[in-house]
């Protein structure tokens, strides 16, 4: 992989520390298709996105772990801070980390998806587990957004070209 900018060594930095302290998650989003390809080099990275395993102990190691790098937690808007609160949680999906102009969303809950499934079945990279290809493919098709459909585009690109000759 080509070098990466600042940020994107950043939220390297703070998804292996993350992993140090247990915390259960498979990189999802841009940042994880950056994992997998060097396509994407130079092409902005706005957050880094993440399937947290669901469990209480999971989501609060997350949770204070980032709080005590500096980062401020928030759920939709609202400030909050370790320990989290299940019941204030529940049908928010997500609680968002920013750290200057880093963003981190862990996505805890997902209507269509199993996280757990989804963590346990993710790929190593970089000795990260980020989640499988084809679903995080899948995901960006039905969410459907121009820049999601030009990133497929270009891993479909990519692994053409990958494919041995003949």
């Amino acid at each position: 992989m080509s070098s990466l900018p600042a940020e994107h060594r950043a939220y390297l930095e703070v998804l292996h520390r993350l992993r140090e302290q247990g915390v259960a998650f498979a990189l999802c989003g841009s940042f994880a298709l950056r994992l997998y390809m060097d396509a994407l080099d130079g092409e902005p990275v706005p957050d880094c996105d993440l399937f947290l395993l669901p469990t209480p102990d999971n989501l609060q190691r997350w949770a204070a772990t980032l709080e005590r790098e500096g980062w401020a937690l928030t759920v939709w808007n609202e400030p909050v801070s370790p320990p989290l609160n299940p019941e204030h949680l529940r049908g928010k999906y997500y609680v968002r980390a920013r750290k200057g102009a880093l963003v981190m969303d862990g996505t805890y809950e997902h209507d269509d998806l199993s996280l757990d499934a989804l963590i346990s079945q993710a790929t190593v990279l970089q000795e990260l587990p980020v989640m499988d290809l084809d679903t995080l493919l899948t995901l960006k098709r039905e969410r459907a957004r121009p820049r999601d459909l030009e990133h497929v585009a270009q891993v479909e690109r990519w692994r053409r070209a990958s494919l041995p000759p003949g």
